[in-house]
Formats: C-alpha cells, structure tokens, sequence
C-alpha cells in the first residue's frame, strides 16, 4: 500500500454528504508538513506483510507498532492538512464559513504598562533572590 492510498483510505470522504476523499482535494503531499512523516510511513508500509484486505485501522495499528513517533506525526499531519482544506471546511460546515467566527481583536496596549511587571521578575525569580 502507498502513503497515497493509505490517505485515500483514511479519508474516504462520502458523496451523499459531499464530502470530498483525501485524493480529491489534490493536495501534494511532498509540499506539505505531511511529507517528512510519510517518508517513513511509506517505507514502513513497504515493510508490512500485504494481505490486500488489511483495514485501515489495522494498518495504522502496525505502523504506531513499528514507528511510533513517525506514525502519530503521520496521523496529525494528514488530519491537519484534511480538515483545513477548504472544500472539507465548505462540507461540514454547510458553506465557506470561517472556522472561528466570533473571533474578537483585542485593542492595543501601552507595552509601557507592563515594565514594571518585568522588571520585578517572575516569582520563581523572586524566590531564587531570598
């Protein structure tokens, strides 16, 4: 198996809810943060015993076996890069909202307000000092 159709497997998309697969979204994996993990996901997919049915699961049971620390990279880098793409945002949410669309900007401060604040230190400093 491929790191290509291991994506394609763990993000099958669904077409009643039109969501979109991993290999519709036509992200290059070589460009992303995905790619130094899915170097050694795929030569450890390389390594395990093809049995043609393997699920998924399975699959990614057997590589945080082998690779522990590559394989949850992996993991985390192909949800991070599925789940930001925009036509996966669009899916779920029902249209091009923003992820976070009560976002508030706090005002601007007079950093001056806070020298005092630094120049007395943090409390473990003011421990060390007794």
């Amino acid at each position: 198996m491929s790191v290509d159709a291991l994506l394609a497997a763990m993000f099958p998309g669904d077409p009643a809810c039109k969501i979109p697969g991993f290999a519709a979204l036509g992200l290059d994996t070589g460009a992303m943060a995905i790619s130094e993990a899915a170097q050694v996901v795929g030569r450890a997919l390389a390594d395990l015993p093809q049995t043609g049915t393997a699920e998924v699961n399975e699959i990614l049971r057997a590589l945080r076996k082998s690779h522990p620390e590559a394989a949850q990279a992996f993991i985390d880098a192909a949800l991070a890069a599925y789940f930001t793409a925009p036509e996966v945002i669009r899916a779920l949410r029902g249209g091009p909202e923003t992820l976070f669309p009560h976002a508030r900007m706090l005002p601007d401060i007079d950093y001056a307000l806070l020298e005092p604040v630094f120049e007395r230190g943090s409390p473990r400093d003011q421990n060390e000092r007794k």
